[in-house]
């Protein structure tokens, strides 16, 4: 056995407490080692020290000594009224809640602050973020105003008229290319032409097709859509309708005969 092994078994040693085996192992280490047998003898002499000790001998009133003190309590407790239920319950509450609340309250004046330091800031950018936005409005309008011809009904106008629906889907631009699409009918084409397609509209106001459902009876048609999403903004920009910067719309296309009636 090794002096550590030793030493934590020099208790249980002393007590008889081990077994025979590991008895011998442990004097026959202390016959070797110094160490451990100066622990060992020192150890007894404090064991020996203490059983020389006497045991102290209680009072000889202990016992009444006790019964009285247990019943001048019992009688003050019997004297003593009964507190109210909401003190009761203030007394169990107090230590339970209250560093809650001290946490919370700390907490919400943090946030107050904090809302308060930024909120200035905040307003600037929202200023800044309107500015922009009327900005690019401005911009486009003109834009569209210097390419395409006149029309009395003007983007925001119709933005306006559709403001509950410009979230789920995006405005017709009143002066693009779809708003002013002709389909040159030769006599042959069917009478009531019409087709479905997928169109893909992204923030600038451009879209491009992403499928067909149901093509129309004469393909030039579904070129000359494709034609007009390419070449000018067929819808107004996001910006102006608050919607996704890309949406996917489907597009129904009817074909409609308009005769200019000259008085």
């Amino acid at each position: 056995m090794i002096c550590e092994e030793v030493q934590q078994a020099i208790p249980l040693y002393l007590d008889d407490q081990i077994p025979p085996a590991v008895r011998t192992a442990i004097e026959a280490h202390l016959v070797e080692c110094p160490v451990c047998r100066a622990q060992t003898v020192e150890l007894q002499a404090i064991l020996r020290g203490l059983r020389a000790l006497r045991t102290p001998a209680p009072p000889a009133n202990l016992s009444q000594t006790i019964n009285q003190a247990l019943a001048i309590e019992r009688a003050a407790r019997r004297l003593t009224p009964p507190r109210p239920l909401i003190e009761r319950l203030e007394c169990w509450l107090r230590p339970r809640v209250m560093p809650y609340t001290i946490g919370a309250l700390a907490s919400l004046f943090l946030f107050i602050a904090l809302l308060s330091a930024i909120r200035p800031h905040l307003q600037k950018l929202y200023e800044l973020e309107r500015a922009s936005e009327a900005a690019s409005r401005v911009a486009w309008l003109d834009e569209m105003n210097g390419s395409m011809p006149y029309n009395q009904i003007s983007p925001l106008a119709y933005v306006a008229s559709r403001a509950p629906f410009t979230p789920e889907s995006p405005s017709l631009n009143p002066q693009g290319a779809l708003a002013s699409l002709e389909w040159n009918d030769p006599p042959r084409r069917e009478p009531r032409d019409e087709m479905v397609v997928i169109a893909d509209v992204f923030s600038s106001g451009h879209a491009s097709l992403a499928g067909i459902v149901q093509p129309p009876h004469d393909l030039r048609a579904l070129n000359e859509l494709e034609a007009a999403l390419r070449r000018a903004p067929a819808f107004v920009p996001a910006s102006l309708d608050r919607r996704p910067q890309t949406m996917r719309v489907i597009l129904a296309v009817h074909r409609v005969d308009v005769r200019d009636r000259k008085r």
